[in-house]
């Protein structure tokens, strides 16, 4: 058994999506489910349902899950101590951000930490989990989205945020025959259906829900397909699955294009902060350190009145 076969398996957990995985691992996707096959050989039992779309774990690969991921962890933080004379920041993050927003937020600190070597690791399932790994030191720091409601993140005695960033999630769906939209939702009937994907987070990190009975009380948004990640939902509101509120950063170039178009206009976008969380009991003095850069880079930015 290799390490890549459970990082290929732990991918396709959070994507779905063989296509998407395969190039997230940089390697062809016959190559990719050649791979899985290898793992499920080893393991003696079929872990990926490929009938369904998006493809889903069987019995079998729900049980292995956790495994794969412990083993992950644990191979890697093996290796980090065996070749620990660098400093490392553990950083984890939902995909979307790993993909969209870290590389160019960890650029932009370069020239301002002596850190030689950044961890950035998604996949963790929920929230909940990822904070959890937080708490229990897997990780140095997690980057995710604010919850306006405060009810995940209220133990301000563990844990202490700040924020980097924003971002816009944009309403989107695919043109018709004739490039209008598939769906406009501000003219659509009272009580008609809309097909609707979304993501696993927790909907109070993603307020696309209480947006959705705000805005839209009287229409009926059936989930058709969810996925953790941002790009595998574009992937099939371009096949034409139905409605999406997806950042703006992913589908600026498709609404430039026309590949996709707006479901809706700008009043319905939704502004979320990008936040990084810190637990308060972690005193390795690598992650005090940075913390420190994070709070002193905050102070630095100019004040608009």
């Amino acid at each position: 058994m290799e390490l890549k076969w459970l990082e290929d398996f732990l991918s396709l957990c959070e994507t779905g999506n063989f296509r998407i995985s395969s190039e997230n691992r940089c390697v062809s996707q016959p190559a990719f489910s050649r791979r899985l096959k290898s793992l499920e050989n080893w393991v003696g039992a079929k872990l990926i349902d490929r009938s369904s779309q998006p493809a889903r774990l069987t019995e079998a690969g729900e049980i292995f899950k956790p495994v794969a991921q412990e083993i992950a962890r644990l191979a890697n933080q093996s290796r980090s101590d065996i070749n620990g004379k660098k400093e490392k920041i553990r950083i984890s993050t939902l995909s979307t951000l790993a993909q969209f927003f870290v590389p160019g937020w960890l650029n932009e600190l370069q020239s301002l930490t002596e850190t030689e070597t950044f961890s950035v690791r998604s996949g963790y399932g929920s929230v909940g989990q990822y904070l959890s790994a937080l708490e229990e030191g897997q990780i140095d720091f997690f980057i995710g989205y604010e919850d306006p409601s405060g009810a995940i993140l209220n133990d301000t005695a563990k844990f202490c945020s700040l924020q980097l960033g924003t971002e816009t999630l944009v309403p989107v769906v695919n043109p018709d025959k004739n490039g209008k939209p598939e769906y406009w939702l501000p003219t659509i009937s009272p009580g008609s259906s809309i097909p609707y994907l979304h993501t696993y987070s927790n909907p109070q990190v993603w307020p696309v829900r209480h947006h959705l009975e705000i805005r839209f009380s009287d229409l009926n948004f059936v989930p058709v397909y969810e996925s953790s990640t941002a790009a595998a939902i574009r992937e099939m509101v371009l096949k034409g699955y139905g409605v999406a509120w997806i950042p703006k950063s992913i589908v600026a170039n498709d609404l430039k294009s026309g590949a996709l178009v707006r479901a809706a206009t700008a009043d319905d976008d939704i502004s979320v902060n990008i936040v990084v969380y810190r637990y308060k009991l972690n005193s390795v003095p690598g992650t005090e350190k940075f913390w420190q850069i994070l709070l002193q880079q905050e102070a630095n930015k100019p004040e608009f009145s």
